[in-house]
């Protein structure tokens, strides 16, 4: 009977991820429409604003936390942030992304330039992204496509109408998070092939 009811648990599990799979934007509410420009409450995150504003990171290889350090730092010297959509984002009520929290911002893709260097990216894990409007500080992304790993901070949501992805037509209005840069993208010692150029807003192409 212990068997047969661990079976049942977990056939119970896999059918109501599914279900969340199927319907992403019923499982994972952002939360009220609106934006906040407010400072944070903790002072380690009040540190990273301050510290990783406008500067690179490396990163460590580590596909659960985000293991992060300015190259300025010692190389013992890192700080833990969580992946934005990292782990289980539609499992319900597990580790939902919070309004004023500070995350990296990683396996993200830039969708279509929004005007005002916002723009319309596809943000998350692996196994899960979501449309999300994308507030640049000191980049401007001269292309589309794949981008670096970047900390950044969720600030709210928003309603967007954008256009449908071809081959379809039209548009679709969808209540998408929005995500404020803080630092550069990721640093790399050489030019990665495969992702989107972008130009820091003091320098050149990157």
């Amino acid at each position: 009977m212990t068997g047969m009811r661990a079976i049942f648990v977990a056939a119970a599990m896999l059918f109501a991820i599914g279900m969340a799979a199927c319907n992403p934007n019923k499982a994972l509410d952002f939360g009220p429409t609106g934006e906040i420009d407010t400072p944070p409450q903790d002072q380690l995150s009040r540190e990273i604003l301050r510290d990783f504003d406008g500067h690179d990171f490396t990163l460590t290889n580590d596909d659960r936390e985000a293991h992060v350090r300015l190259s300025g730092w010692p190389e013992n010297r890192r700080i833990i942030i969580p992946f934005w959509l990292g782990i289980n984002p539609l499992y319900p009520g597990f580790l939902r992304p919070t309004v004023g929290h500070i995350y990296v911002m990683s396996e993200s893709t830039a969708v279509r330039p929004l005007g005002h260097n916002e723009y319309l990216i596809r943000a998350g894990s692996k196994l899960f992204k979501s449309d999300t409007v994308f507030e640049a500080t000191h980049t401007h992304y001269l292309e589309m496509g794949k981008m670096l790993p970047t900390v950044i901070r969720f600030v709210g949501t928003r309603v967007v109408t954008v256009p449908r992805d071809a081959p379809a037509t039209g548009t679709i209005t969808e209540k998408v998070p929005v995500l404020r840069e803080v630092s550069l993208p990721m640093h790399l010692d050489e030019p990665a092939p495969g992702y989107a150029k972008f130009q820091v807003s003091n320098g050149g192409p990157s």
